[in-house]
């Protein structure tokens, strides 16, 4: 996420005052979400959600915020599946390795997958250099992975900001901050950690979160902002060919709050769904929104 202080202290004022690949990217198809949900809520767990993920069914959602708080929901949907409502479940804080609440700036995540076994993963950009951690399911004390050596060098809130797991269980992540002109794309598997890619920074946007499809393709959400004002984009990336990147979604400043989370799904109907979620920073000047956009298939 941008810093903290300049990011509020800009939306404090206007709510007051009212390797790197030679990729083209295609044209944006879409400008608007289909549907825009807000969530209120209130206490220290809710708000600040800086990732998202909904069940295979479309039903329910895991959000985990930038205080270490995780939330679980019911999504209600309407008969044609358009997204009506949402209910709170229950809420906990992620969990350290010796079994404690993450805590200070060590609760900063930011990025985060759940697999069909329930194993949670984890990226956090606060604390001492970014870390990723693994956990047996969403309450169990957290693992840490080894780090990668580039990480130390990190500035706070600039480390990993999105994270993925592809069907074999690799742990993709990416930090906030360019290595040059370009993001660097982490994989972990049985030989540690390795950058698989370089992708090419593009018109300011930033990566704040990713997820693989059920089509086996990485899509990355991208945020950048101005004043008060952000603007989002979709892109579709296919592992091994990262260079071919195509621009889904790419929306105008203001359209949508600061959309940090990101989820793909796909309908009984075959459709495939980005559902993204907004983190407010807890700021009153900014909402907690859910929006979700139909993606053309590959």
């Amino acid at each position: 996420m941008p810093s903290h202080l300049t990011r509020r202290h800009l939306l404090t004022l206007a709510g007051a005052a009212a390797l790197s690949l030679p990729a083209l990217a295609a044209r944006a198809i879409i400008e608007r979400p289909t549907s825009v949900l807000i969530w209120e809520g209130g206490g220290p767990f809710f708000g600040g959600f800086s990732a998202l993920e909904l069940t295979a069914d479309r039903m329910q959602a895991l959000a985990v915020s930038d205080r270490g708080f995780a939330v679980r929901a019911r999504l209600v949907r309407d008969a044609a599946g358009r997204l009506i409502g949402i209910e709170k479940m229950d809420h906990f804080p992620l969990r350290d390795e010796d079994g404690g609440p993450v805590q200070g700036r060590r609760a900063d995540s930011e990025g985060m997958d759940l697999d069909a076994d329930g194993h949670l993963t984890v990226s956090f950009e606060g604390g001492q250099r970014s870390r990723v951690m693994r956990y047996t399911d969403a309450r169990s004390p957290g693992s840490e992975l080894p780090a990668h050596p580039d990480w130390a060098a990190q500035r706070g809130n600039g480390g990993l900001e999105a994270l993925a797991v592809d069907a074999s269980g690799a742990v993709f992540t990416i930090p906030e901050s360019a290595r040059g002109r370009a993001f660097p794309l982490y994989r972990h598997d049985r030989d540690g950690w390795n950058v698989v890619a370089l992708l090419p920074a593009l018109d300011g946007f930033e990566p704040v979160g990713a997820d693989f499809g059920p089509d086996g393709a990485l899509y990355l959400l991208e945020r950048k902002f101005r004043m008060a004002f952000f603007a989002t984009r979709i892109s579709r990336l296919r592992p091994r060919d990262w260079a071919r990147r195509e621009i889904l979604v790419e929306t105008g400043y203001g359209v949508l709050d600061n959309h940090e989370g990101i989820s793909i799904t796909r309908d009984p109907a075959g459709q495939l769904w980005a559902t993204t979620i907004s983190d407010d920073n807890q700021n009153r000047f900014q909402r907690t929104e859910i929006a979700e956009f139909p993606l053309p298939q590959a």
